[in-house]
């Protein structure tokens, strides 16, 4: 055949070819939708549909820049490709979401899991791995303005959160159910996110999660902070218990400032002031006011109950904490006191009061800063700026030390077993892989004034080290 012949038949085929493809490009446009898109996009790129679907947005833009399509394809292949406002769409951003489009509702995978190793220098209490928590749940939000959460401790089998919340602002919210009431800042500050393995001695006189509602809000963004609440007294999970002549309701107020909110460009600065105080009356119950744990989860080391003879007591809660933080370097001290009053059948009066003190100082040795984590009701996570990759990376580490004091030297010695005064000393090391996952490692040394019948044994101090490994998500 003759070569020119050759020549015009094949450019021939190709411009028909060219034709065809233009009329079906045509009749794509014409008839275009979502669906359609993602399948132009799976076509053009070998790609699958599905997966298409999932990022036709992203994908229109890579065709764009490749010179698949025109600016005025490209405009319109853009605007079909926007998912609805109504749309869930899943990504992983500090967690597994999913939002609508619009962003006005959110739905979120919550959880975490840390599993701890105990040592201790006695035989009381076994040297044993063991499950902090497990937390599994779900919180989300609803156009804008409804939050809720709820969280199960899977290794106790037991409600941590289960609330309604109506916020349609900062400055205000309504929280109703199952939370956490901020009485204090390590209180307030997550479990995932403490300095050390456990709170401090100090927290363990916190009211902590109730029943109940809370009024609460930041009417100055990481400047001023208040909260009101109403709630059963009874612990975490547990209805009113009644009896007595008080309908046995706490009720609490808390507020926060954050003189760093003020100071134009110290966004490194934290300077932080809080208050908080809560009273109500209760039940007489089984006669025992609470039992303090120490900060290694080993010893019980206090016990104070109630007058013989009394119906019910009224008790009333104080806190003050102090945050400043400059940098990489953070101090941190709370002092909390409960005071308890009751009179017997004989007008005999119980006026006893506990008071626990903790300060701590910490570095991020890698130079993260703490403003960045700070919240007015207590830490959140630290983010590493060099983060633990397949390819490498540091990671977050801080060091840091802490001291606190537990006094029940005001307590009648007929109201109060165990040791008056107890100090411990904390010396904690964290590595900090990425934001959802942590290993730190505690040495925890308590010391008692006298000693102190725990367990089957007399002894005037404990010591322990604590290893855990964790993972939020």
């Amino acid at each position: 055949m003759h070569r020119n012949t050759l020549g015009w038949r094949v450019r021939g085929l190709m411009f028909l070819k060219k034709e065809i493809f233009s009329k079906y490009q045509e009749n794509l446009m014409a008839k275009f939708n979502k669906s359609l898109v993602a399948g132009a996009v799976a076509v053009a790129f070998g790609v699958s549909a599905g997966f298409a679907q999932a990022g036709s947005k992203e994908l229109v833009e890579k065709m764009y820049e490749l010179g698949k399509i025109n600016d005025a394809e490209y405009k319109e292949l853009s605007e079909a490709a926007k998912p609805a406002d109504n749309e869930l769409i899943g990504k992983y951003k500090g967690g597994f979401k999913w939002a609508t489009a619009d962003g006005s509702s959110k739905l979120q995978i919550a959880g975490r899991i840390q599993a701890d190793y105990y040592d201790y220098n006695h035989d009381e209490e076994e040297d044993t791995f063991g499950m902090r928590r497990v937390y599994f749940g779900v919180k989300g939000q609803i156009d804008n303005i409804w939050k809720f959460e709820a969280t199960q401790n899977l290794d106790e089998n037991e409600l941590e959160y289960g609330f309604v919340n109506y916020g349609p602002s900062k400055a205000f919210n309504a929280r109703f159910g199952a939370q956490k009431f901020y009485a204090g800042f390590e209180e307030g500050t997550s479990s995932r996110y403490t300095d050390f393995l456990e709170r401090s001695v100090a927290d363990g006189l916190q009211p902590g999660k109730q029943i109940g509602v809370q009024i609460f809000g930041e009417p100055v963004k990481k400047t001023f902070f208040y909260a009101l609440g109403y709630y059963n007294g009874e612990g975490k999970n547990a209805d009113d218990a009644g009896g007595g002549t008080s309908d046995g309701k706490d009720q609490m107020i808390a507020l926060a400032y954050n003189a760093a909110g003020v100071m134009g460009g110290a966004k490194d600065l934290v300077a932080h002031v809080g208050f908080a105080s809560s009273s109500g009356s209760r039940a007489a119950g089984n006669g025992t006011l609470f039992e303090l744990d120490g900060e290694a989860r080993g010893d019980t080391f206090g016990r104070v109950d109630l007058i013989a003879g009394a119906n019910e007591f009224t008790r009333d809660h104080n806190n003050t904490s102090i945050v400043v933080a400059k940098g990489p370097y953070k101090l941190q001290t709370e002092r909390t006191t409960v005071s308890f009053d009751a009179v017997d059948g004989a007008g005999n009066t119980q006026n006893d009061k506990v008071k626990a003190t903790y300060t701590s100082i910490t570095w991020m040795i890698t130079g993260e800063h703490y403003a960045s984590a700070y919240k007015m009701t207590g830490m959140g996570g630290i983010k590493p700026k060099n983060p633990v990759t397949k390819s490498g990376g540091l990671g977050a580490w801080e060091v840091g030390y802490r001291n606190s004091k537990w006094d029940a030297q005001d307590v009648a010695a007929a109201n109060y077993t165990g040791a008056t005064r107890v100090t411990t000393d904390t010396i904690g090391l964290k590595w900090i892989p990425n934001e959802k996952v942590r290993f730190m490692l505690n040495q925890v040394t308590t010391k008692y004034n006298d000693f102190t019948q725990v367990g089957a044994n007399v002894r005037g101090s404990e010591k322990a080290i604590i290893l855990r490994s964790q993972l939020d998500f």
